[in-house]
């Protein structure tokens, strides 16, 4: 299963002071045959965060964070964004999940849940959002996105 992360909640997965939501998908994160995907402009916004920074080092060499082709993933957002596809300012994100295959998104990001939850945009399957915005805690349907082994498309 694969998963991305907006940098919006970086700091809730990788941070001193993780949200108990955000522990659990770190737990989630280094266990099991799930991986974060990242790639183009998300992969520089990501990389900003000293914590997330020193996370990917070791996590790509256990097959934990796969990135993907800047040009590609570069190329697939201008499509998106001269199409006005995206409700968001997140196209970059909703690129890399039609490259890799992510169909799970944690994000806090409203316009950006439209966006990953749209038929249109995401499908076959469709895109799940994974949020702290209303809670902070694990919730159950937290523990049911986490649990979820169809979330990606493409196997890693």
């Amino acid at each position: 299963m694969c998963a991305t992360l907006d940098a919006n909640v970086t700091y809730e997965v990788f941070g001193e002071e993780k949200s108990p939501a955000g522990q659990k998908f770190r737990d989630w994160l280094e266990s099991g045959s799930s991986a974060l995907v990242m790639g183009g402009k998300l992969a520089d916004e990501l990389k900003h965060d000293r914590r997330f920074h020193e996370w990917s080092n070791q996590a790509i060499q256990y097959g934990k964070l796969r990135l993907f082709d800047r040009r590609e993933v570069e190329k697939r957002t201008a499509e998106l964004q001269s199409s006005d596809a995206c409700k968001s300012d997140d196209a970059h994100v909703i690129a890399l999940a039609q490259i890799s295959g992510a169909r799970l998104l944690f994000s806090n990001e409203p316009d950006l849940h439209k966006d990953f939850k749209s038929k249109h945009l995401i499908d076959n399957p469709r895109g799940k959002v994974y949020s702290t915005k209303d809670s902070k805690g694990f919730t159950n349907a937290h523990r049911t996105l986490l649990a979820d082994r169809s979330l990606c498309k493409a196997s890693l």
